[in-house]
C-alpha cells in the first residue's frame, strides 16, 4: 500500500508527536501548508478515518487541561514506516513541474505587444508579492522556533521565485 501525499503530510505532522484535530488544523494553517501540500480542510478529519483505519495512526481519548473530551491521534510502527518509505520516494526523484505561465508564453503572440508587457509586469509584480509572503513566513517561523525542515519550507519558494523572477525579467527584454 502506497500513501498518498495527504496522507504524507498528516503522518508527518503526526511524527511529531501526538495531536488532535483541532491541533493538526493549527499547525497546516501556521505553516501554510495547504500553499505547498494538497490537504485541504475537508480532508483532515476524512483522512485521519482512513490512516486509523489502514493502521497507520491510532487514536485515544483524552482529556485536556480545560476538562474536554479529545481523540488524541498518534503513529503507529506502521505508519512510521510508510511515511519513511515515501519521504525516500519523494526526495529521492524531482517531479515534472507544470506552469500556467508556459502554457501563456507559448502563445504569447495573440496579444499585442503592450498587452504582453502589461501582463508580464503584473506577473512580475505578483512574483514580488509572493516573495515577500515567503520571507514574512520565514520570519515568523524563526520566531516561533521551527524546526529546520520547516524553515526550509519557507525558503525553498523563495529561490524558486526569484528564478521566476530573473526569467520574467530578462523575457522581457526579449520582447521589447
Amino acid at each position: 500500500m502506497t500513501i498518498s501525499n495527504k496522507e504524507t503530510a498528516l503522518l508527518g505532522l503526526l511524527s511529531e508527536g501526538a495531536m488532535h484535530a483541532y491541533k493538526i488544523e493549527q499547525e497546516i494553517k501556521n505553516r501554510a501548508m495547504r500553499d505547498w501540500t494538497e490537504i485541504s480542510m475537508s480532508s483532515v478529519y476524512k483522512l485521519l478515518r482512513k490512516l486509523e483505519k489502514d493502521k497507520l495512526i491510532k487514536s485515544e481519548m483524552k482529556v485536556s487541561q480545560k476538562n474536554i473530551s479529545q481523540k488524541v491521534y498518534s503513529l503507529t510502527s506502521e505508519g512510521k514506516k510508510k511515511l519513511k518509505e515515501k519521504i525516500k520516494l519523494l526526495v529521492s526523484e524531482p517531479e515534472r513541474m507544470l506552469f500556467r505561465i508556459d502554457l501563456a508564453t507559448s502563445h504569447l503572440d495573440q496579444l499585442t505587444k503592450k498587452e504582453a508587457a502589461e501582463c508580464l509586469k503584473k506577473y512580475e509584480k505578483k512574483l514580488n508579492e509572493m516573495l515577500d509572503c515567503y520571507k514574512e513566513l520565514e520570519k515568523y517561523l524563526r520566531n516561533c522556533s521551527y524546526q529546520k525542515q520547516v524553515l526550509a519550507l519557507a525558503r525553498r519558494p523563495q529561490y524558486l521565485i526569484i528564478g521566476e523572477l530573473n526569467w520574467v525579467k530578462e523575457y522581457q527584454r526579449e520582447i521589447k
